[in-house]
């Protein structure tokens, strides 16, 4: 049994108009496993991410489709049911450390807060899980006595990092944790997520828009369009064999840092309009590769092997595959 699984999850913003901002989505996270969940702006991950946690927020709301954590059913649960596995179970990541830690407070107290609403520690051992975690995230524990503001960005987000791992949960959900960020301080917090994750086993599903980032930390890739999945491969796998036209597109605006002269390229218009009914491929009026039958039957998410990908001309690729193999297989035993 997966740690956390998905199962044909929407959510919609708004009810007189709705819009339907993640479409059907169905994915798994097995334990002390590292998924990077990537897409443009608007694409619904964050959404996703935050519908998992069950931390949605009027006017959203989850209008289909189950979230399963430790054998639980999340969507099943009323808010009071949840509070004893918040934390424990599944912590948050924001993408600003100032969103996440209460301006008021040192961070001493809200530590202590966590630790108190959901274990019965003595204060002794909140002080040392406290100094323990701060360890971990490379802050001072001289830090524990300021309060947020008295911060730099950079500890802010480290210190929001070592609060969502104070109770030890199985998945922390992490949204945009470095994107406020400049790059070398980016780079050190990617830096401490690696030796945090050979540390301490737990499960992440970091969710970004830098496709470069999250190669270089996952051990899978989800890639969302419009509300969907449209591929899910392991990370080298994806870099060196994209399937979906989208994935490559992405690929292609990356920067290469080797390259002596700029080859990278942007996606050309816009992603579609999720307050109003996609008919057939959302991808398709952007992608190159588009077909008269893209654009009138919805491709289904394809399973090949361990990976998925939701592409009518992929799936076409596939096909042909297998027959050729079928038949040098036939020729081979003739």
């Amino acid at each position: 049994m997966s740690l956390v699984t998905v199962e044909n999850l929407s959510v919609e913003y708004g009810k007189a108009h709705p819009t339907r901002a993640v479409r059907n989505v169905s994915l798994q996270i097995e334990e002390n496993e590292f998924v990077g969940l990537v897409g443009e702006s608007g694409c619904g991950k964050s959404t996703l991410g935050f519908a998992i946690a069950r931390l949605e927020r009027p006017p959203a709301r989850i209008v289909e489709g189950r979230v399963i954590i430790n054998d639980l059913v999340w969507t099943d649960m009323h808010t009071e049911d949840l509070l004893p596995h918040r934390w424990q179970d599944v912590a948050i990541v924001l993408q600003s450390g100032m969103n996440a830690l209460n301006p008021v407070m040192s961070i001493e107290f809200q530590f202590r807060d966590v630790m108190i609403q959901h274990t019965r520690m003595s204060s002794k051992e909140i002080l040392a899980r406290s100094y323990e975690v701060l360890d971990m995230v490379g802050v001072p524990r001289d830090a524990l006595r300021r309060y947020p503001h008295e911060l730099s960005g950079g500890m802010k987000q480290r210190v929001a990092i070592a609060m969502a791992m104070l109770l030890k949960p199985q998945l922390i959900i992490m949204d945009e944790p470095t994107t406020a960020l400049d790059m070398v301080v980016q780079r050190q917090i990617l830096e401490n997520l690696k030796l945090l994750r050979q540390q301490q086993a737990f499960s992440v599903l970091f969710i970004s828009h830098d496709l470069g980032v999250v190669l270089e930390l996952a051990d899978r890739v989800i890639v969302m369009y419009a509300g969907q999945i449209v591929e899910s491969q392991e990370s080298m796998n994806l870099l060196h064999q994209p399937m979906h036209p989208y994935t490559r597109a992405l690929l292609r605006s990356l920067p290469d840092a080797g390259a002596t002269a700029k080859t990278f390229s942007g996606i050309p218009g816009t992603p579609p309009d999720l307050g109003k009914p996609v008919i057939g491929c959302a991808f398709a009026p952007r992608c190159d590769l588009a077909q008269s039958a893209c654009t009138s039957s919805e491709p289904e998410l394809l399973k090949i092997g361990t990976s998925q990908v939701r592409c009518i001309m992929t799936g076409q690729e596939v096909d042909r595959d297998r027959i050729n193999l079928a038949g040098n297989g036939a020729n081979q035993s003739v």
